[in-house]
C-alpha cells in the first residue's frame, strides 16, 4: 500500500462527502465510481516502504469513508421516509408500512 493511494482516497471520500451535502446527483454520479475505483487500487499490492505518516492517513482515509457512508444511510432513510409519506397521503397504503421503522440488517 503507498501513500499515493491512499492520498487519492481520501481526495476521493472529500468529493463524495462533498457531493452528498450539497445534494447535487450529478456529483454524486461523479465521485462514486472514482471512489470505488480508489477503494480498488489500494487491494493492489504497492511497492517500496511504507512512508512514516501512512498510518495516520490511512486513520483519516477511513474516518471519511465512515462519514460517507453514514451521510448515504441518512439520505437513503430520509429518501424512504418521503415515499413512505408520498404513499400515505395518495392512500396506497398497501405498499407503505404504518409506522416508520429501519429495516433489520
Amino acid at each position: 500500500m503507498n501513500q499515493i493511494a491512499v492520498d487519492r482516497l481520501i481526495l476521493a471520500s472529500e468529493a463524495l462527502i462533498a457531493a452528498l451535502d450539497g445534494h447535487d446527483v450529478a456529483a454524486i454520479e461523479a465521485a462514486l465510481p472514482a471512489f470505488g475505483q480508489c477503494v480498488a487500487d489500494l487491494k493492489t499490492p504497492g511497492g517500496g516502504l511504507p512512508s512514516p505518516g501512512l498510518p495516520a492517513r490511512l486513520k483519516q482515509a477511513l474516518a471519511l469513508a465512515d462519514a460517507a457512508r453514514a451521510r448515504v444511510r441518512y439520505l437513503a432513510d430520509r429518501t424512504q421516509q418521503r415515499i413512505d409519506m408520498l404513499a400515505a397521503a395518495a392512500g396506497r397504503f398497501d405498499c407503505t408500512p404504518a409506522t416508520y421503522g429501519r429495516p433489520s440488517r
